[in-house]
Protein backbone atom coordinates (compact mmCIF):
# COMPACT_ATOMS: atom_id res chain seq x y z
CA UNK A 1 0.00 0.00 0.00
CA UNK A 2 1.00 3.19 -0.76
CA UNK A 3 0.82 6.97 0.48
CA UNK A 4 0.02 9.44 -2.26
CA UNK A 5 -0.10 13.51 -2.93
CA UNK A 6 -2.29 14.24 -5.58
CA UNK A 7 -1.45 18.00 -6.02
CA UNK A 8 -3.82 19.98 -8.41
CA UNK A 9 -7.93 18.75 -7.59
CA UNK A 10 -9.55 19.52 -10.63
CA UNK A 11 -11.52 17.02 -12.48
CA UNK A 12 -8.36 15.40 -13.66
CA UNK A 13 -7.34 15.23 -9.71
CA UNK A 14 -10.84 13.75 -8.91
CA UNK A 15 -10.30 11.09 -11.14
CA UNK A 16 -7.10 10.34 -9.80
CA UNK A 17 -8.36 9.75 -6.87
CA UNK A 18 -11.07 7.32 -7.62
CA UNK A 19 -7.79 5.34 -9.36
CA UNK A 20 -5.87 5.37 -6.06
CA UNK A 21 -8.30 4.28 -3.88
CA UNK A 22 -9.59 1.61 -6.22
CA UNK A 23 -6.13 0.10 -6.37
CA UNK A 24 -6.14 -0.07 -2.41
CA UNK A 25 -3.49 2.66 -1.87
CA UNK A 26 -3.96 5.89 0.36
CA UNK A 27 -4.29 9.57 -0.07
CA UNK A 28 -2.04 11.52 2.36
CA UNK A 29 -2.68 14.74 1.14
CA UNK A 30 -5.41 16.90 -1.61
CA UNK A 31 -3.84 20.04 -2.30
CA UNK A 32 -5.35 22.36 -4.63
CA UNK A 33 -4.04 26.34 -3.11
CA UNK A 34 -1.70 27.88 -0.71
CA UNK A 35 -3.93 27.42 2.09
CA UNK A 36 -3.99 23.42 1.63
CA UNK A 37 -0.21 23.41 1.90
CA UNK A 38 -0.45 25.74 4.70
CA UNK A 39 -2.91 23.13 6.07
CA UNK A 40 -1.61 20.08 4.76
CA UNK A 41 2.12 20.31 4.17
CA UNK A 42 2.80 17.65 7.22
CA UNK A 43 0.51 14.99 5.80
CA UNK A 44 2.38 15.67 1.89
CA UNK A 45 5.86 14.91 3.85
CA UNK A 46 4.61 11.64 4.35
CA UNK A 47 3.86 10.74 0.78
CA UNK A 48 5.31 7.97 -1.20
CA UNK A 49 4.84 9.67 -4.38
CA UNK A 50 2.82 12.27 -5.86
CA UNK A 51 0.89 13.23 -9.05
CA UNK A 52 0.25 16.60 -10.35
CA UNK A 53 -2.19 17.45 -12.34
CA UNK A 54 -2.73 21.41 -12.18
CA UNK A 55 -2.31 24.55 -14.02
CA UNK A 56 0.77 25.71 -15.61
CA UNK A 57 1.21 28.79 -13.59
CA UNK A 58 1.66 27.03 -10.48
CA UNK A 59 3.50 23.77 -11.69
CA UNK A 60 6.82 24.69 -11.26
CA UNK A 61 6.56 25.39 -7.76
CA UNK A 62 4.90 22.16 -7.08
CA UNK A 63 7.13 20.36 -8.57
CA UNK A 64 10.30 22.31 -6.57
CA UNK A 65 8.53 21.51 -3.54
CA UNK A 66 8.23 17.42 -3.98
CA UNK A 67 12.09 17.98 -5.43
CA UNK A 68 13.40 19.81 -2.37
CA UNK A 69 12.10 17.12 -0.33
CA UNK A 70 12.69 13.57 -2.40
CA UNK A 71 9.54 12.67 -3.09
CA UNK A 72 8.99 11.02 -6.67
CA UNK A 73 6.81 12.43 -9.12
CA UNK A 74 4.76 12.02 -11.90
CA UNK A 75 3.01 15.53 -13.67
CA UNK A 76 0.48 15.70 -16.15
CA UNK A 77 0.35 19.33 -16.41
CA UNK A 78 1.81 20.70 -19.37
CA UNK A 79 2.42 24.17 -20.75
CA UNK A 80 5.84 24.52 -18.88
CA UNK A 81 7.74 22.69 -21.66
CA UNK A 82 9.88 26.02 -22.19
CA UNK A 83 11.18 25.59 -18.69
CA UNK A 84 11.79 21.30 -18.85
CA UNK A 85 15.93 21.97 -19.42
CA UNK A 86 15.76 23.99 -15.77
CA UNK A 87 13.17 21.61 -14.32
CA UNK A 88 15.16 18.47 -14.92
CA UNK A 89 18.38 19.94 -13.96
CA UNK A 90 17.06 21.01 -10.78
CA UNK A 91 15.44 17.04 -10.66
CA UNK A 92 18.67 15.73 -10.74
CA UNK A 93 20.80 17.99 -8.30
CA UNK A 94 17.75 17.12 -5.91
CA UNK A 95 18.52 13.39 -6.68
CA UNK A 96 14.96 12.81 -7.12
CA UNK A 97 12.45 10.64 -9.56
CA UNK A 98 10.65 12.66 -12.60
CA UNK A 99 7.73 11.32 -14.99
CA UNK A 100 6.64 14.16 -17.52
CA UNK A 101 4.54 14.09 -19.89
CA UNK A 102 1.47 15.19 -22.27
CA UNK A 103 -0.87 12.25 -22.59
CA UNK A 104 -0.99 9.30 -19.98
CA UNK A 105 -2.68 7.36 -21.57
CA UNK A 106 -1.68 4.18 -23.21
CA UNK A 107 -4.19 4.80 -26.68
CA UNK A 108 -2.51 8.27 -26.82
CA UNK A 109 1.07 7.09 -26.63
CA UNK A 110 0.07 4.20 -28.90
CA UNK A 111 -1.32 6.94 -31.60
CA UNK A 112 2.55 8.48 -30.69
CA UNK A 113 3.91 5.70 -31.93
CA UNK A 114 1.71 5.17 -35.18
CA UNK A 115 2.34 8.61 -36.58
CA UNK A 116 6.22 7.91 -35.43
CA UNK A 117 6.05 5.35 -38.29
CA UNK A 118 4.03 7.07 -40.86
CA UNK A 119 6.33 9.97 -40.68
CA UNK A 120 9.12 7.60 -41.33
CA UNK A 121 7.94 6.38 -44.29
CA UNK A 122 6.63 9.78 -45.67
CA UNK A 123 9.29 11.60 -45.22
CA UNK A 124 10.53 11.16 -48.14
CA UNK A 125 7.41 11.86 -50.30
CA UNK A 126 7.15 15.31 -50.07
CA UNK A 127 4.01 15.89 -51.90
CA UNK A 128 2.21 14.97 -48.47
CA UNK A 129 1.87 18.26 -46.46
CA UNK A 130 1.02 17.47 -42.66
CA UNK A 131 -1.40 19.65 -40.23
CA UNK A 132 -2.45 19.01 -36.44
CA UNK A 133 -5.89 20.04 -35.11
CA UNK A 134 -6.92 19.67 -31.02
CA UNK A 135 -9.84 20.09 -28.81
CA UNK A 136 -10.58 20.70 -25.55
CA UNK A 137 -12.50 21.22 -22.86
CA UNK A 138 -13.10 25.02 -22.64
CA UNK A 139 -11.28 24.91 -19.13
CA UNK A 140 -7.62 23.69 -20.84
CA UNK A 141 -5.55 26.81 -19.73
CA UNK A 142 -2.89 26.27 -22.72
CA UNK A 143 -3.13 26.14 -26.42
CA UNK A 144 -2.00 23.84 -28.42
CA UNK A 145 -2.10 21.19 -26.34
CA UNK A 146 1.29 19.46 -24.81
CA UNK A 147 -0.16 16.36 -27.11
CA UNK A 148 -0.29 18.55 -30.53
CA UNK A 149 2.59 19.93 -29.55
CA UNK A 150 4.85 16.37 -29.07
CA UNK A 151 2.91 14.78 -32.22
CA UNK A 152 4.55 17.58 -34.16
CA UNK A 153 8.08 16.83 -32.42
CA UNK A 154 7.48 13.41 -32.88
CA UNK A 155 6.93 13.96 -36.49
CA UNK A 156 10.01 16.45 -37.09
CA UNK A 157 12.13 14.09 -35.77
CA UNK A 158 11.65 11.04 -38.43
CA UNK A 159 11.75 14.26 -40.77
CA UNK A 160 15.31 15.07 -38.95
CA UNK A 161 14.42 18.68 -39.85
CA UNK A 162 11.89 21.68 -38.04
CA UNK A 163 8.72 21.52 -40.69
CA UNK A 164 6.61 24.47 -38.64
CA UNK A 165 3.26 21.76 -38.64
CA UNK A 166 0.23 24.09 -38.49
CA UNK A 167 -1.54 22.81 -34.94
CA UNK A 168 -5.03 24.58 -34.72
CA UNK A 169 -6.67 24.76 -31.54
CA UNK A 170 -10.27 24.33 -30.72
CA UNK A 171 -11.85 24.67 -27.36
CA UNK A 172 -15.71 23.49 -26.51
CA UNK A 173 -17.78 22.96 -23.53
CA UNK A 174 -16.74 19.00 -22.17
CA UNK A 175 -14.64 17.43 -24.21
CA UNK A 176 -11.71 15.56 -22.34
CA UNK A 177 -9.74 15.68 -26.15
CA UNK A 178 -9.37 14.83 -29.82
CA UNK A 179 -6.56 14.91 -31.53
CA UNK A 180 -6.00 14.48 -35.48
CA UNK A 181 -3.00 14.17 -37.60
CA UNK A 182 -3.78 14.80 -41.51
CA UNK A 183 -0.82 13.97 -44.13
CA UNK A 184 -2.46 15.79 -47.25
CA UNK A 185 -1.50 15.75 -50.58
CA UNK A 186 -3.05 17.27 -53.97
CA UNK A 187 -5.08 13.71 -54.80
CA UNK A 188 -5.00 12.07 -51.09
CA UNK A 189 -5.34 12.30 -47.55
CA UNK A 190 -3.99 10.15 -44.59
CA UNK A 191 -5.93 11.18 -41.51
CA UNK A 192 -5.05 9.35 -38.01
CA UNK A 193 -7.71 10.63 -34.96
CA UNK A 194 -7.08 9.92 -31.18
CA UNK A 195 -10.54 10.37 -29.34
CA UNK A 196 -10.34 10.36 -25.32
CA UNK A 197 -14.05 9.65 -24.48
CA UNK A 198 -13.36 10.50 -20.39
CA UNK A 199 -10.74 10.82 -18.08
CA UNK A 200 -10.17 7.33 -16.78
CA UNK A 201 -7.20 6.44 -19.40
CA UNK A 202 -5.40 9.18 -18.41
CA UNK A 203 -5.68 8.73 -14.40
CA UNK A 204 -5.18 4.98 -14.74
CA UNK A 205 -1.90 5.98 -16.79
CA UNK A 206 -0.93 8.33 -14.17
CA UNK A 207 -1.24 6.01 -11.15
CA UNK A 208 0.40 2.82 -13.21
CA UNK A 209 3.36 5.47 -13.76
CA UNK A 210 3.23 6.48 -9.61
CA UNK A 211 4.37 2.75 -8.88
CA UNK A 212 6.48 2.25 -11.91
CA UNK A 213 8.80 5.24 -10.87
CA UNK A 214 8.65 3.90 -7.36
CA UNK A 215 10.39 0.59 -8.87
CA UNK A 216 12.59 2.29 -10.98
CA UNK A 217 13.73 5.86 -10.19
CA UNK A 218 14.97 8.48 -12.77
CA UNK A 219 13.96 11.12 -15.06
CA UNK A 220 11.99 10.22 -17.52
CA UNK A 221 9.26 11.61 -20.42
CA UNK A 222 6.11 9.16 -20.58
CA UNK A 223 5.87 8.47 -24.16
CA UNK A 224 9.49 7.00 -23.75
CA UNK A 225 8.37 4.12 -20.95
CA UNK A 226 4.43 4.34 -21.26
CA UNK A 227 4.36 1.00 -23.69
CA UNK A 228 7.54 -0.56 -21.48
CA UNK A 229 5.10 -0.43 -18.46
Amino acid sequence: MKKFAILGYGKMGREVEKIILAGGDVIVAKIDNEDDWKQQWQHFLTADVAIEFSMPSVAIGNFKKCFDNHIPLVAGTTGWYDQLDEVTDYCQKTSNAFIFGSNFSIGVNVFFKINELLADILRNHPDFLIKIEETHHIMKKDAPSGTAIQLAKIIESQYGKPLDIPIQSFRLTDVPGIHKVMYQSENETIELTHTAHNRIELARGAVKAAHWLLEHPGIYNFKDVALDM
